[in-house]
């Protein structure tokens, strides 16, 4: 038989260890580090020192934690993908901003050669007009 208040005070520890979950906080070694989307009923039994089972959606006492729990996998579920949309879309900004940054550096020794080019050109012009011109005062 259920003494009054023990069950209050078993869910008031399930409220304590879910909190200590979310914060990151678990005493629980395999609970270390846990990422919320995975934080579970049974997690959070466990995280409190009772059996996986103990907090069960058909007892009235422990609905609104089970709520609480589920809301919170939700969320967190949400902000990983969130997460890793934004981490997608910057991996792709940044391919197509090295593969501008190639296309750049193409152009860039593609221009230098062109110049060195036509730096060799005048100097063969100009040797040319030297010898016109040492050829003419001759």
């Amino acid at each position: 038989m259920i003494m009054p208040g023990k069950v209050a005070d078993g869910v008031k520890i399930c409220e304590s260890a879910f909190e200590r979950l979310k914060a990151g906080l678990s005493v629980t070694p395999a609970h270390v580090g846990i990422d919320g989307s995975k934080i579970t009923a049974g997690i959070v039994s466990v995280e409190a020192g009772f059996d996986r089972g103990y907090l069960k959606k058909s007892r009235k006492s422990h609905m609104s934690l089970i709520a609480r729990i589920e809301a919170c996998r939700a969320e967190c579920r949400t902000t990983s993908n969130s997460k890793a949309l934004q981490i997608k879309s910057a991996q792709n900004k940044a391919g197509k901003a090295v593969a501008e940054l190639e296309q750049a550096r193409d152009q860039l020794y593609q221009v230098l050669s062109q110049n060195l080019q036509l730096v060799e050109r005048v100097r063969e012009l100009e040797n040319k007009l030297r010898c016109y011109q040492v050829s003419l005062e001759n």
